[in-house]
């Protein structure tokens, strides 16, 4: 009965991260629309929520919006790189590892995903833009590559949303595999640790990514944290309070999360009441919390950011 309720559980969560993931992509792609707007390239958006893969295997599929392979036919990837960094901005610093990661997709698989206008909807390269993209990460070095982690820990130290999920994503300094081949090295530990902390505090802050993600791991476990179904229940049911506060209207997809249907209806059977009402407790201070913060950059920016 348990490993079929496992098996149900991964099904029902890889449904419900596609149906919320074109609403999470929408509001990460706005709020860096504004932070980036200052540098040529103007398009590099937040990622969407990643492709869920067990328990914690790299990073997404590599996607790159039409507007980015636009902005590439005119500068190197260095370039790109060094007019990000320059802003000193983390949101850029962001922007510039998504940028680096993609070149070191494209220049192993020879194409990536491009994203034309409707989130999840892609195609591969055609031929003019995968010259665009061998002109512009061909001659990336090793020390480029490397140096996207930097960028990262750079966007996860100030909050940037999105940044512990893929730092976590990206495995122990870049290698995924160090997981399940090193896993008692010390300093894999120490990562791992680092890992897993960081997340918890990126979910504390409303981050929409690390909520909805990282409580799946919490739900089932994985190779960074024990099985926690309540408080992975309480995260899930944020990310549809903090997706009902956000979601314009006629967009039906953060009721995936609502307490009492979708997904969480479902979940609910595997937890006691007093659980349920605990984690509950917790979702909704987590959203207070998400609110406050948008307000409060709001209040400083004049530019209601997203979750």
């Amino acid at each position: 009965m348990e490993k079929r309720w496992q098996g149900w559980l991964a099904g029902a969560l890889v449904v419900a991260c596609i149906a919320v993931a074109g609403f999470m992509w929408r509001g990460s792609a706005s709020e860096t629309t504004g932070q980036v707007a200052r540098v040529p390239l103007q398009d590099v958006p937040r990622p969407a929520a990643p492709t869920l893969r067990p328990p914690m295997q790299g990073v997404s599929a590599a996607s790159v919006p039409a507007s980015v392979l636009a902005a590439a036919a005119n500068q190197s990837l260095s370039a790109h790189v060094a007019n990000l960094l320059a802003s000193h901005d983390p949101h850029d610093a962001y922007a510039a590892y998504m940028l680096v990661s993609r070149c070191a997709a494209f220049n192993r698989q020879h194409d990536l995903e491009v994203e034309d206008s409707t989130p999840g909807a892609g195609r591969g390269l055609n031929a003019d833009e995968r010259r665009t993209m061998t002109r512009m990460c061909g001659a990336m070095t090793e020390r480029e590559r490397l140096a996207r982690l930097d960028y990262l820990a750079t966007a996860v130290k100030a909050g940037v949303p999105g940044a512990a999920w893929m730092y976590a994503a990206e495995g122990p300094f870049g290698d995924p595999s160090a997981l399940t081949t090193r896993p008692d090295d010390p300093l894999v530990r120490e990562w791992k640790a680092q890992a897993a902390s960081q997340l918890d505090a990126a979910a504390e802050t409303g981050d929409t990514t690390a909520l909805m993600l990282w409580g799946m791991q919490k739900l089932g476990g994985s190779a960074l944290t024990d099985r926690r179904p309540e408080q992975g229940y309480g995260y899930l049911a944020a990310v549809g309070l903090i997706g009902a506060e956000l979601a314009p209207p006629g967009d039906t997809s953060p009721q995936m999360f609502a307490e009492g249907r979708g997904l969480l209806a479902a979940l609910a059977t595997q937890l006691t009441p007093a659980q349920r009402a605990a984690a509950m407790t917790e979702a909704r201070r987590i959203a207070a919390a998400a609110k406050a913060r948008r307000e409060r950059d709001h209040n400083k920016s004049g530019v209601m950011p997203a979750a």
